[in-house]
């Protein structure tokens, strides 16, 4: 099991560096689910971020890292959209090429954004050929690989969104992100367990894609039957090696599995927010239904992590639900 010396000052660090090109996105209190589940619920709108999802904070802390050759030479990622969105805004801001290779199924609206930005867009049949011809490209060209969840910086850029928490929060129990291949939950654990043992983690995946929760259970990674889903930004393959899992296997309380009707309810609820809300970004919402009763009494925070959805594509995952799953 790969371990990495991460820790608490490089979390600050990484707040630092990234400070003057991101935002502190609210904490806002939620009246509907406070209300239909008896307790505080508050959600942490990283919708509101720069690019639109929590993917940005990875990328400036990267790239801000950068010497002055790799800089030139540019840099290129896999993604399933929120992650080169996020690289590609920063290569802008700091003048750095960046090449995207993307799924060739990937959200128009994530196409549009990229292409805003001015990055370089290759699109393939899967992420996983994605990833793979991203790798052999960094190697032969020499450009910067920047890995969405399997890099240092990546991992505490996650945990930046931490310590903002617990500065607006300082009295929270719970705090609920989704978990695709772990970059911000394990920056969360490492700076909510170090600010307060006590504050529970819980990561939610989609039930598609539960890597997580097979690999936490077996204390180790091993092979796990994955399956398509709407949130693509929780799904694919995650590299065994990766230095996320075990931060997470040693620090998380909790993986939940969300189900694909799970993910649209909260969708649709997120709406009666005025927040337009992709699927990924809706997990730690779509597990209420499931452990809403165990929140009673406290105080939680849930990670909104992204918005980026194009409104034909919201609007016909919506329609296709059984309203009965309705919160």
């Amino acid at each position: 099991m790969m371990h990495t010396n991460l820790n608490f000052q490089d979390i600050k660090e990484a707040r630092d560096r990234i400070h003057p090109y991101i935002s502190h996105t609210p904490c806002e209190y939620n009246w509907e689910l406070s209300s239909l589940f008896a307790a505080k619920i508050y959600l942490k709108l990283e919708n509101l971020q720069v690019t639109g999802s929590f993917k940005a904070r990875g990328s400036f802390n990267k790239l801000l890292t950068l010497n002055q050759e790799q800089r030139e030479r540019g840099v290129i990622a896999p993604s399933a959209g929120n992650h080169g969105i996020g690289l590609a805004c920063a290569a802008h801001q700091l003048n750095i090429p960046a090449l995207v290779y993307l799924p060739k199924d990937v959200d128009s609206s994530k196409v549009k954004a990229l292409e805003q930005f001015g990055a370089l867009i290759t699109f393939f049949d899967t992420i996983e050929e994605a990833r793979l011809a991203a790798l052999e490209a960094a190697e032969s060209k020499g450009y910067t690989f920047l890995s969405a969840y399997n890099d240092p910086s990546m991992i505490a850029a996650g945990g930046t969104i931490g310590l903002e928490i617990v500065e607006d929060l300082s009295d929270v129990d719970v705090v609920i992100s989704c978990l695709g291949g772990g970059g911000l939950t394990a920056g969360l654990c490492l700076a909510l367990k170090a600010v307060n043992p006590r504050i529970e983690v819980w990561g939610v995946q989609t039930a598609k894609s539960p890597t997580f929760v097979v690999w936490n259970e077996a204390g180790g990674a091993i092979s796990v039957d994955l399956e398509s889903s709407i949130a693509e930004g929780l799904s694919g393959p995650i590299e065994p090696e990766t230095i996320t899992f075990p931060i997470i296997h040693r620090h998380i309380d909790r993986i939940l599995t969300v189900s694909e009707k799970e993910l649209i309810a909260a969708m649709k609820l997120m709406l009666n927010s005025q927040y337009l809300i992709e699927p990924s970004g809706a997990a730690g919402v779509a597990c209420l239904q499931q452990v809403g009763s165990e929140l009673k009494g406290r105080k939680v925070a849930i990670i909104i992590t992204g918005r980026n959805i194009s409104w034909s594509r919201f609007r016909w995952l919506v329609s296709e639900t059984d309203p009965v799953i309705d919160f």
